[in-house]
């Protein structure tokens, strides 16, 4: 347990020595070390800080046609209002409506779609990304366009209403999809202190009626939440294409360092989103699809730390194998699933996050799901009894460089907002941005056997999903 206490973040000062764009001289530090990548990488990268402490990944891909970039900032609805829920996702349709720089309304997806290009954004709980991508020779002009949004954009009140009805629309819209009704299950049954518990997409509702109610103008509470966490500190920014790095590190350190500091405003919450309240519970949902769904849900600690060792990666491969004597050879003898999963949630940030073993059952195992759930902890029983295997792990190990080292090209756009999303980890260490989740690392039998432990039959909650019960 001292180990998810203990642990401190990843050591970011050493290694960064000072530099200038070739251009417009423009200060910032790169990181002088190398990185850890594919031996068949033929990709180049630098990884700067610009002065206002935005960190930047610089990626020149001369074999790819397209360019693009991905800005993620560090939060997303776990900073809601508590008063207007959805205000984060909300604040991410309302920053395409024009900057001072380049205020015609729709100028920016113009430019995107007249290059050859796509742009879009996502929300997600302790996550904003934008992202876009160009043809390589347009990528400059995107990118100054791009880097306005986080400098001075207008928030235009012209806007409000169209872009408050898009987002009823998507919440609208999603109302019969099962994962996301699903999700909604989960949240509204998790411990009501924790921001994950809250609605998180927003309507006209929780948005409109919600201000209007409290006497509040809504675009001034999205500002509001605009300037005190869209800060510099809190951001990461990757650029890929064609271009030499100096041209891209130019790009970044001239378009990009305007953007404010404000500090290091990571919110913390305090409280785990399953309390012991949420414990033992079984919680039947409806789904709209014909599905037999189960689903075990444990209260760990945070484990962003140990993405080196990956004791629950070690964990999963087991719970999930697919070969004789494993878990779902039993439940497909039986009759009684047709797939199973097993994985952690790093998605609840602040100390803590689940862990979740699920069964896609069949009517008949639906029927027999307390005998899958026993199955489930048996199996668990006998892992624990015979401990870590270090064989087992090197053999992983083995397995997950020689797909790091072959894996096909990912879409550049997919690629960058990939990246720009796992910078956020305080606990990974510069040279292991990339491969952070593509490698193993060191064998820990001590941590394997201490996240084992926290699968337990008092420390978790069954969720049950089918159109009828």
């Amino acid at each position: 347990m001292d180990f998810f206490t203990n642990c401190k973040p990843a050591d970011w000062k050493t290694g960064f020595e000072p530099r200038v764009s070739v251009e417009s001289t423009m200060p910032y530090e790169e990181y002088a070390r190398p990185l850890e990548v594919s031996g068949n990488d033929k990709r180049q990268y630098r990884l700067v800080r610009l002065p206002n402490n935005l960190i930047a990944l610089c990626v020149q891909d001369s074999e790819s046609e397209v360019a693009s970039a991905s800005l993620s900032v560090g939060v997303g609805s776990n900073v809601n209002s508590a008063q207007l829920l959805g205000l984060a996702h909300f604040l991410e349709h309302m920053l395409f409506m024009g900057t001072e720089k380049y205020p015609k309304e729709g100028e920016y997806h113009e430019y995107i779609a007249n290059n050859s290009g796509k742009a879009n954004a996502y929300t997600s709980f302790e996550e904003t990304n934008y992202y876009f991508s160009v043809v390589n020779g347009a990528f400059e002009g995107a990118l100054d366009r791009f880097a306005q949004f986080f400098i001075s954009p207008l928030f235009s009140a012209d806007c409000v209403d169209r872009e408050l009805m898009a987002v009823d629309s998507e919440y609208k819209n999603k109302l019969q999809d099962d994962d996301r009704r699903f999700y909604r299950v989960m949240a509204d049954t998790s411990n009501p202190a924790h921001p994950y518990s809250k609605f998180t997409t927003g309507n006209t509702q929780t948005l409109r009626d919600a201000a209007n109610a409290l006497g509040l103008n809504l675009r001034d509470e999205m500002i509001k939440l605009y300037n005190k966490y869209y800060s510099a500190d809190n951001m990461r920014l990757v650029v890929v294409g064609s271009h030499s790095l100096d041209e891209l590190t130019e790009w970044a350190a001239s378009k990009f360092s305007a953007v404010i500091s404000k500090g290091n405003i990571t919110p913390r919450f305090g409280c785990h989103l399953l309390s012991s309240a949420e414990i033992g519970k079984v919680i039947r949902y409806k789904t709209v699809g014909e599905k037999f769904n189960l689903e075990l849900e444990f209260s760990i600690p945070e484990i962003k730390s140990t993405y080196r060792s990956k004791p629950f990666g070690y964990i999963s491969s087991l719970l999930a194998h697919k070969g004789p004597g494993s878990i779902f050879s039993m439940l497909r003898k039986n009759g009684w699933a047709t797939s199973l999963f097993a994985s952690s949630n790093s998605g609840c940030d602040d100390g803590f996050t689940i862990y979740r073993i699920g069964v896609t059952a069949t009517p008949k195992g639906l029927e027999e799901y307390q005998a899958i759930v026993g199955l489930i902890f048996a199996y668990v029983k006998m892992l624990k009894e015979q401990g870590p295997q270090e064989w087992y792990f090197q053999e992983l190990a083995i397995v997950k460089k020689a797909k790091y080292d072959y894996k096909a090209r990912e879409n550049v756009q997919s690629y960058a907002r990939n990246v720009a999303s796992d910078a956020h980890n305080e606990y990974v260490l510069p040279n292991h941005l990339l491969s952070q989740d593509e490698l193993l690392g060191n064998y820990d039998a001590e941590l394997i056997s201490a996240c084992l432990g926290f699968i337990n039959p008092q420390n978790y909650r069954l969720y049950i999903g089918a159109q009828e019960h």
